[in-house]
């Protein structure tokens, strides 16, 4: 009988540990809080001219190790314009979008990889959650210049 006793003190502590706990005033509810997010904006040099077909991939911010189970990749259209929506069970602000010349110098040159942390955009509330797993949509934009490569002339 002690030893029961002790074995529920102990596996509460644990379930307690972990974060579970009684739900009794709540709703019940499955999933995890989640908000659809749009990043788009607008590729140019330096000069201000669009450039056309410059991947743009979303990832974790701490990791550029590409993955093609997780990366969400689009290419600017021929006015340097993208727009990818993604649905989000993580914080936006843990996110960076990655731009890279994959070309070479079809667009007007060699261009520099660059990239920009979502947290450093504007966001903008474009949807209402409904108050319960679902936060709501966001809009983020971004217009961002590449350098040409050094020692690559065109």
């Amino acid at each position: 009988m002690k030893t029961n006793k002790l074995m529920m003190r102990l596996l509460s502590g644990a379930l307690i540990a972990l974060g579970f706990t009684s739900c009794e005033d709540m709703e019940d509810e499955y999933g995890s809080p989640s908000r659809d997010f749009q990043v788009k904006g607008v590729v140019t040099d330096e000069a201000g001219n669009p450039i056309e077909n410059i991947r743009v991939i979303i990832r974790n911010a701490w990791d550029n190790t590409p993955n093609p189970y997780a990366d969400d990749t689009v290419y600017t259209d021929k006015g340097g314009a993208f727009a990818n929506e993604m649905t989000g069970t993580v914080g936006i602000d843990k996110q960076k979008v990655y731009f890279d010349d994959v070309d070479g110098e079809a667009n007007g040159g060699l261009f520099q990889s660059d990239s920009t942390n979502i947290a450093d955009m504007e966001a903008t509330l474009v949807e209402e959650g409904h108050g319960s797993w679902y936060q709501g949509k966001y809009e983020f934009e971004v217009q961002k210049k590449l350098k040409k490569k050094e020692g690559v002339s065109k």
